[in-house]
């Protein structure tokens, strides 16, 4: 048997070899594999190759996918490059949202351009909306349309480039979405194996963005872009929106022609739960007042807020001030807010290396925060050298402006 098919790894028989597989201590030990081999000799070894690297691909896709991983065909690098469940479901709502006019929102189609496991394709259906997923690679094509299918999905899946799409299929679509791949097939291997290189030039992605502008010139487009994304291969008038996902930013995305307003916005998503701010792209980057008095709270920005420019926007909505005019807000009372995480002022410590070491001795681990830094916080620990000696944790902030403090983090 070649290399298994995604329909081969989900029959009768390949799940109940999945379960042997997955009551094994350790499913990349080569002794166990090869005994179940063994006991099984009708079946190809490269299907129970491949059942254990799924298992092992479902249990790492958890965080990122949750639930959805339990039944998904899943591949080593199209799970890397997949969106994030919560974040997928967020982005297709708001664009049902944005869709939504006299029609109901089932009479419209999407085309999911690049979908990879039909991750956005499967949170777009769950809004209602029609599916179209096109997917230029064979086996993942193969794969999205086993795990839609498995949910209950009803999405066309097509296997073909996105340059040679039919363009009466789009002109029946009331937008699209589109996923660049970022990645050079044909670039040297990386150091963890993996078989292709991320391209930060937008010329090199698969479809190229000079296509995904032209194809927003007819038609309402949603791309998915890298968190470094530079604002300014977006057009005028376009919304560039950066996504932050349990306090990591994990993507930006493009809402082009009809879906922009020419804003730069900032989401936080935790679960079912989203947040956003935005402000017009010529107000993005604004300083607005900032105090050098550290009240008795410290906020800390969710970092998208920082990359769309709008720690200003986000100190006014906190009714906080922006410390130094740096990175990090303070207040004496703040809102609650997902876009910032609040943390309770204990004193303000001393900021060089000898300083903190002798402060810390007698306390327990640290953990440094130095995001408006420019030196790491695994930097700041070599500085230091703190040597724990039990009792509680201590939280350091490290400023950019020279200035450190103790603080604890405000319940939510």
């Amino acid at each position: 048997m070649s290399q298994p098919r995604p329909r081969d790894l989900v029959t009768a028989e390949a799940q109940a070899l999945g379960r042997e597989i997955a009551a094994l201590a350790d499913t990349a030990d080569p002794g166990a594999l090869s005994a179940l081999r063994r006991s099984h000799p009708e079946v190809a070894p490269a299907l129970i190759s491949a059942l254990a690297t799924q298992l092992r691909l479902r249990r790492r896709a958890s965080d990122r996918l949750g639930p959805w991983a339990e039944d998904m065909v899943l591949e080593e690098e199209a799970l890397q490059q997949a969106t994030r469940r919560d974040v997928a479901r967020y982005r297709a709502t708001r664009l049902a949202g944005l869709l939504r006019d006299d029609r109901p929102i089932s009479d419209m189609t999407v085309a999911d351009i690049g979908c990879g496991l039909g991750v956005d394709a499967r949170a777009l259906a769950e809004t209602g909306l029609q599916v179209i997923a096109i997917e230029s690679d064979a086996w993942r094509a193969d794969a999205a349309e086993v795990n839609l299918a498995a949910c209950g999905a009803q999405v066309r899946v097509l296997h073909g480039d996105a340059l040679a799409l039919d363009t009466s299929l789009l002109a029946r679509c009331a937008a699209a979405y589109v996923d660049p791949a970022r990645r050079v097939p044909g670039a040297p291997r990386r150091i963890d194996g993996g078989r292709s290189r991320a391209t930060t030039d937008p010329a090199y992605w698969s479809p190229p963005w000079p296509w995904v502008l032209s194809l927003s010139e007819g038609l309402p487009v949603l791309a998915k872009v890298a968190p470094g994304f530079d604002p300014r291969q977006a057009p005028e008038g376009a919304d560039v929106e950066w996504i932050d996902h349990d306090g990591e930013t994990v993507e930006a995305c493009v809402w082009l022609g009809a879906l922009g307003t020419g804003a730069r916005r900032a989401t936080a998503v935790v679960a079912d739960r989203a947040e956003s701010l935005q402000a017009p792209a010529s107000e993005a980057g604004r300083a607005g007042p900032s105090t050098t008095q550290a009240c008795p709270l410290l906020l800390e920005p969710s970092p998208g807020v920082a990359r769309a420019g709008l720690l200003a926007d986000l100190a006014e909505d906190l009714g906080a001030e922006r410390l130094d005019g740096g990175g990090w807000l303070t207040a004496d009372v703040a809102a609650s807010s997902l876009l910032a995480r609040t943390w309770h002022l204990v004193e303000e410590v001393p900021y060089g290396a000898r300083e903190l070491r002798a402060w810390l001795r007698g306390r327990g681990p640290v953990t440094w925060k130095t995001v408006d830094a420019h030196v790491s916080a695994s930097a700041w620990d070599r500085r230091v050298g703190h040597r724990p000696a039990g009792g509680a944790y201590v939280t350091i902030v490290i400023t950019g402006q020279g200035r450190a403090f103790a603080v604890e983090r405000a319940t939510d």
